[in-house]
């Protein structure tokens, strides 16, 4: 359901959302709003630049992996004259997202330039023949403020890595930012006794 709105009372504070349900708006109320940039008026978020992605359907892995089902490529920007790396991510049929046979590739990097799918030329020469590609550019987004004084808690979007490195200390980062405390992640579950 698409949000309209965040709900702030006089004092700034975000106290819920309004959505259209069925063609008919629909208010929720919440004691903190949770989400992505898109949700947030431009004052609440700030440009981090444009990202670029290409997703290509291959018939073949990418060569020179050892036929690997899927594979993790970062080409280091310096190598190919540019500020940012470029990612190169495939995946196969053994992770159920394409049929037997076939491979998805997704190519990406940081805009530099007016020709955004030309700068994933060098992804494009590893990742060999296409069957069919889909090209995007978005822009990625960061918040202004923690979230604390309005109770707006934003994420960053996603950048051009593929690794999920930065997405993962992103929710670390919200989860410290929402509950006030780092989450702890070193509790061993074989070893804990379950609650009654």
């Amino acid at each position: 359901c698409p949000v309209n709105e965040v709900l702030f009372d006089e004092s700034g504070k975000a106290w819920g959302i309004c959505a259209s349900i069925d063609g008919k708006k629909q208010v929720a109320k919440a004691p903190v709003i949770i989400g992505d940039p898109s949700y947030f008026s431009s004052e609440m978020v700030r440009s981090l630049g444009s990202v670029v992605r290409s997703i290509c359907i291959l018939d073949h892995p990418i060569a020179s992996t050892g036929n690997a089902e899927s594979t993790q490529i970062i080409i280091p920007g310096l190598q190919v004259g540019r500020k940012h790396d470029i990612y190169v991510c495939m995946v196969s049929h053994s992770h159920n997202v394409a049929s037997e046979g076939k491979f998805i590739a997704i190519a990406s990097t940081t805009v530099e330039t007016s020709d955004p799918s030309l700068e994933l030329k060098p992804a494009f020469d590893l990742i060999g023949p296409v069957l069919d590609r889909f090209d995007a550019v978005s822009e990625a987004f960061e918040p202004v403020g923690s979230g604390k004084d309005d109770g707006c808690f934003i994420s960053s979007s996603y950048d051009a890595t593929s690794h999920f490195e930065t997405t993962s200390q992103d929710i670390l980062s919200l989860y410290e930012r929402i509950t006030g405390e780092k989450l702890d992640l070193t509790i061993n579950a074989d070893s804990t006794e379950a609650e009654d």
